[in-house]
């Protein structure tokens, strides 16, 4: 079979998605299996076998899927999880976030396609934050690398590492989420712990102390899935419910006021919630219904509903548009979801083609959701920093929006305003 010049991967369905239950397949040579259930992050129990069905909300006649990999986009940098549980990096790798093993002795070239993360081949989840990636091993230990400034690799240190280190005080990892310069592990009693920067509390330990190895998150049980980001964290639990804890100068935990909290704190009246995902200063959560809410920050118009403002918002607002969602996904300032035809929509800040709208126009901002042009029917969608990521029916990535770094995977550092396929990994 001759080499696809694209990155193919294998899919399963997005929950509520039961349109597509006909189309598990696999194509092209080296495949990356993805899975889009449960906010995108896998699961596994402590023994590292499937494990049995959560119990998050979720529509009924969902057919179970297999955990089958998944993508992480960091601020400038991406990493895929493969069928083979191998992990293939590209895009910045200043502080050694692409996991190549080169010292820190030279100048460090940006990785402009996919390539392999050398001694890695038992990922079964993955994350990535502003400039380090973690992973979960079959065994539930967790291994980071890149930078390591506050503490975010967990290793009991602060100093960098361009290959994976291990993360201390943590056992039976299950699902992971990234923020800035902070990492969470929710675990397989449905638990989590968090280590690294807590200026804002967002390790949810009840401090403002940085701490290097994980940490539990003060009265938080029941923990379906995680979202992290610059300095707040979100959790989706059992009850449909969504807490979060953190820095909440904008409004972003979404508890009906501005005041940090350093401990888990429930979002106001919000319910039935299958996914959240936390972005700068926002938040939004998806219902099992498919409608979309938002919360925080909104000068760029990143909460959808049409109305930019300066001003916090603090309590969960609607995205008008958008009732049918699948997937979503928050970037730095911008958002974006898959509906349940296929098609993607984005919106928020535009200025440098993260909506992937065609839109050239720097400094530019849609306030409500637009289609992305260039992207086959998808399945699934990420975000990070200024560009956006997308899965096809047909097991293709497509990324577009800033590529300054190599960061779109294409072999190029030309931004793409329209989607344009990832490469191949090696």
């Amino acid at each position: 079979m001759a080499r696809s010049t694209r990155l193919r991967l294998v899919f399963a369905l997005a929950a509520g998605s039961a349109s597509l239950a006909a189309c598990n397949a696999i194509v092209g040579v080296e495949d990356v299996m993805l899975r889009t259930r449960d906010a995108g992050r896998t699961t596994r129990d402590s023994r590292g076998e499937e494990p049995e069905p959560d119990t998050a909300p979720r529509d009924a006649n969902a057919p179970e899927e297999p955990d089958l990999g998944e993508l992480a986009l960091g601020f400038n940098h991406t990493c895929a999880r493969m069928p083979d549980r191998t992990v293939r990096c590209w895009g910045d790798n200043g502080s050694g976030q692409v996991g190549d093993g080169v010292p820190f002795d030279g100048s460090r070239p940006d990785v402009l396609e996919p390539q392999r993360v050398p001694g890695v081949d038992d990922a079964v989840a993955i994350a990535a934050g502003v400039s380090h990636t973690c992973i979960v091993h079959v065994s539930g230990a967790v291994s980071c690398w890149g930078s390591n400034f506050f503490g975010q690799l967990g290793d009991g240190t602060e100093t960098r590492s361009s290959k994976p280190v291990k993360v201390l005080g943590l056992q039976n990892a299950t699902s992971l989420a990234a923020g800035t310069s902070f990492t969470c592990a929710v675990r397989s009693d449905k638990t989590v712990a968090c280590w690294g920067a807590n200026y804002s509390g967002q390790l949810g330990d009840g401090l403002k102390s940085d701490r290097t190895t994980a940490a539990p998150v003060k009265n938080l049980t029941g923990v379906v899935s995680i979202a992290a980001a610059t300095d707040h964290a979100c959790a989706v639990l059992e009850s449909g419910e969504v807490a979060c804890w953190g820095g909440n100068t904008e409004g972003q935990l979404g508890i009906g006021s501005t005041t940090e909290s350093l401990t888990p704190t429930k979002v106001s009246a919000l319910s039935d919630v299958v996914q959240v995902a936390a972005a700068a200063r926002f938040s939004c959560a998806r219902q099992k219904t498919g409608r979309v809410y938002c919360w925080g920050n909104n000068q760029f118009g990143q909460l959808g509903n049409g109305s930019p403002t300066n001003a916090p918002n603090p309590s969960p607002i609607v995205v008008p548009t958008l009732g049918d969602a699948t997937f979503i996904w928050t970037g730095f300032e911008h958002a974006c979801a898959v509906r349940t035809n296929g098609a993607i929509a984005c919106w928020g800040s535009a200025g440098k083609g993260q909506l992937g709208n065609g839109n050239v126009a720097p400094n530019t901002s849609i306030a409500t959701p637009v289609a992305v042009v260039g992207a086959p029917v998808a399945i699934a969608v990420w975000t990070g920093g200024d560009r956006s990521c997308s899965l096809s029916r047909d097991g293709r990535a497509y990324c577009w929006g800033q590529n300054t770094l190599g960061q779109l995977g294409n072999g190029t550092t030309d931004s793409a305003f329209t989607a344009v396929p990832v490469r191949n990994p090696p």
